[in-house]
């Protein structure tokens, strides 16, 4: 379709929500523009301003009460007029602060259904049992050190997304590479310290300051600080992303194998950090490090302090951090 299918249903909500419903019972729907064999998909807005997705259901289809969170719903509903009687199963969303992440939920399961017309119940419950996790609480806050580094890898997506839009895709770090972001050949690594003096860094292994196979490393060191007002919140970085970033879902997704769902946005929503430093070092043959070469067989669980002090950074004014982003980026091309 030429226009995003997220923008499709959003437009569709943004237009019932305009009405009313005439009883806390009933939805106001739409039909959307992807059809199954059962007939079209229906956006709809309830009673008080949630919002569903209608999926048609068979005459021998059913769909069991599902309340696997406070935020997102499966229940079966009909719709019925003088002339029909039509079954739906209904997804329902119950927060209104999760109304983006709901758009990515539909779209993905509207994307699903365009594939497979004939079996649209099925595309629901495939894409929503991906997406499920994002409408619940992580099963443990983040600790302080944690958030503060998810912080930092923010605040340097954020100025990758500035100069390159599918730049979600460089963030590497949530699914377990040794590198936060790998542009091309090249790796960066953040650390972020909440320290008011020294810029210390803790490396872990030695594979941690390994630049990629015939490419390089930089290290991008943040300091950060605790503060009541000004500055950021996690969620605030987020949103930013969001908005410069072309890949909605992939960001939700890569945010929770980082430790943060949406559904976590209350928890954290009076943390609040501000950037005091950002130096970007080149970890070159100069720079101190332990080697995987130089581990004897045997050792493990290696990890040791390096004091950035000693060693002169690549860049550290704004200007010049953007100018070896764009340069990063571009040579990822």
């Amino acid at each position: 379709m030429a226009v995003p299918l997220r923008e499709v249903v959003d437009d569709h909500w943004e237009r019932l929500e305009e009405q009313h419903t005439s009883g806390p019972e009933h939805v106001r729907t739409s039909d959307l523009p992807v059809t199954t064999s059962l007939g079209p998909m229906l956006a709809a807005v309830d009673h008080a301003g949630n919002r569903h997705l209608l999926v048609p259901l068979s005459a021998h289809q059913h769909v069991r009460l599902d309340r696997g969170g406070a935020a997102l719903t499966v229940r079966e509903r009909p719709l019925e007029n003088d002339q029909t009687y039509e079954r739906y199963a209904d997804l329902g969303c119950l927060r209104r602060d999760l109304d983006e992440v709901f758009t990515g939920l539909v779209a993905d399961v509207l994307t699903s259904v365009e594939e497979a017309p004939d079996r649209p119940l099925k595309s629901l419950y495939t894409v929503l049992g991906r997406w499920r996790a994002l409408f619940q609480h992580s099963p443990a806050p983040l600790s302080a050190d944690r958030l503060a580094g998810l912080f930092g890898e923010l605040v340097v997506l954020n100025e990758l997304l500035a100069g390159e839009s599918t730049a979600v895709d460089f963030w590497t770090g949530p699914s377990g590479h040794r590198h936060d972001f790998t542009v091309g050949t090249r790796g960066i690594e953040v650390k972020t310290s909440t320290a008011a003096t020294g810029r210390k860094v803790r490396i872990h292994g030695a594979e941690q300051l390994q630049p990629p196979p015939h490419g390089a490393l930089d290290l991008v060191w943040v300091r950060v600080e605790r503060v009541a007002d000004q500055g950021s919140t996690i969620s605030e970085l987020v949103d930013r992303a969001h908005r410069t970033g072309d890949d909605d879902t992939k960001l939700l997704f890569k945010l929770a194998e980082a430790g943060y769902r949406p559904a976590d946005a209350d928890l954290y929503r009076n943390v609040r950090f501000a950037v005091r430093e950002q130096r970007w070092y080149e970890v070159d043959d100069d720079f101190p490090r332990i080697a995987p070469s130089s581990v004897a067989p045997g050792i493990f669980d290696l990890d040791y302090t390096v004091d950035l002090d000693q060693q002169q950074p690549k860049v550290t004014d704004v200007e010049e951090i953007r100018a070896r982003i764009a340069r990063i980026t571009q040579e990822s091309k």
